[in-house]
């Protein structure tokens, strides 16, 4: 099934014209969406959820660098290129097994490490082996209720990304379902709490 051409029907020349600029440029198409997208779930969640009086900016731009960079550059790849290269297809088979590469390695291994490393370092300003250290003992804490939540979206959602989707839009497709997965992840990850080692470098103002 193909939803191109429904989707044109639907929504006329302004579908072709998006249609067409994620044909001719995959991968540019999916860092923009991916980190306006993260960005702006953040911001959502900082404005409307915990009705901040003003919006945290390093914590909205820790959701935009990694909606940019592993969402929109490594998840590509991953997506369009390793997994439909080692099982090409639609075939039930194919679809099964890219599904359960991204939710059982893919995102235990890459993204959450990925993630928590990046607030650490967005937060800090260093990248030392202790940011790793601390960024992991985060990700053990919560890991838990991380993947029962990205399970809870992703196994559903990727069979459609494998399933019906079309290459070229399959990013902008995990951009637009992933805006509800990242308020999620914003609302349980993105307030940044130090770690006991952080707070003791941190020099006592009062």
């Amino acid at each position: 099934m193909n939803l191109v051409m429904p989707l044109r029907r639907a929504f006329g020349p302004a579908f072709g014209f998006l249609d067409g600029i994620a044909a001719r440029r995959p991968l540019a198409t999916s860092m923009a969406v991916t980190a306006g997208k993260a960005g702006a779930a953040d911001v959502f969640v900082q404005s409307y959820v915990e009705q901040r009086t003003a919006i945290e900016p390093r914590r909205a731009a820790t959701f935009a660098l990694f909606g940019f960079s592993y969402q929109g550059c490594f998840q590509y790849v991953i997506i369009n290129k390793v997994l439909e290269s080692r099982f090409p297809g639609r075939a039930w088979g194919s679809i099964l097994r890219k599904v359960l590469a991204v939710n059982l390695v893919a995102d235990p291994i890459f993204f959450f490490p990925a993630f928590y490393t990046l607030r650490e370092w967005m937060h800090t300003r260093t990248l030392s082996v202790e940011t790793f250290r601390v960024a992991l003992g985060n990700y053990r804490d919560g890991f838990r209720e991380d993947l029962r939540n990205t399970w809870a979206v992703w196994f559903p959602g990727h069979m459609v990304t494998f399933g019906v989707v079309p290459p070229h839009l399959r990013m902008p497709w995990v951009a637009a379902l992933s805006f509800s997965y990242m308020v999620v992840l914003s609302m349980t990850r993105g307030a940044y709490r130090p770690s006991a080692d952080v707070q003791a470098r941190q020099p006592d103002t009062q």
